[in-house]
């Protein structure tokens, strides 16, 4: 693997959307292997599961498809207070992190081989629901976890590589007061957490390095 064409790439595609690069940005660590290809499917239906809120899903019944799911195991500690209430307890700003985690997911079955591209410049396909167990059927996850194979490191890497670097550019434009067009700093920020995690092991889906 080479750091330096991978960069250079990346660099080349988001000048060539009117982008800007910090030359000096240093690169992942390319020798951590990924998260195991199981952890990061059921990651994905807890986030699937709990997005459902977003919708007025009752927090029980969330709550109980999980159980059912024996996915209590990969619940973080924000996700656990947040099922541990009811639906009219929650605050705007926890609606707004569930509504935003769909870029997120997004990014998921996207190293899970489900769609073949993942452009920062558009919005999350209107397919998304239809890759996933039917909560509201108490459809189980298990043909999900059974379809979701992890893309190869390279290609985690390189698309990790790409938004880490988007997240630059639109979080420095952001502070300057300047536009970045269709790429938004809230999809890139939470689609890179979400290819951070799998690619950066270590810690939690609540502790994820975020720094530019």
């Amino acid at each position: 693997m080479d750091l330096r064409v991978i960069k250079r790439e990346n660099e080349s595609i988001i000048r060539n959307h009117g982008g800007e690069i910090c030359d000096w940005l240093p690169s992942y660590d390319p020798d951590i292997p990924p998260r195991d290809s199981l952890a990061v499917a059921r990651r994905a239906l807890v986030l699937n599961a709990t997005l459902q809120l977003v919708f007025n899903a009752p927090i029980p019944i969330i709550r109980r498809w999980i159980s059912a799911n024996r996915l209590d195991g990969d619940l973080v500690e924000s996700e656990k207070l947040i099922l541990a209430r009811s639906n009219d307890a929650l605050t705007e700003q926890e609606r707004t992190d569930l509504y935003w985690q769909i870029e997120a997911l997004w990014a998921l079955v996207w190293t899970g081989g489900f769609i073949n591209e993942l452009p920062f410049n558009l919005p999350v396909g209107s397919n998304l629901a239809s890759l996933f167990p039917k909560l509201q059927h108490n459809e189980d996850g298990s043909n999900f976890l059974l379809r979701f194979h992890l893309r190869p490191h390279l290609q985690l890497f390189r698309m990790l590589d790409l938004y880490y670097r988007l997240h630059w550019w639109t979080r420095s434009a952001h502070l300057r007061g300047q536009r970045t067009g269709e790429v938004i700093i809230d999809m890139v920020m939470e689609r890179r957490k979400a290819l951070a995690w799998v690619l950066c092991p270590e810690g939690d889906w609540d502790s994820v390095d975020l720094s530019t």
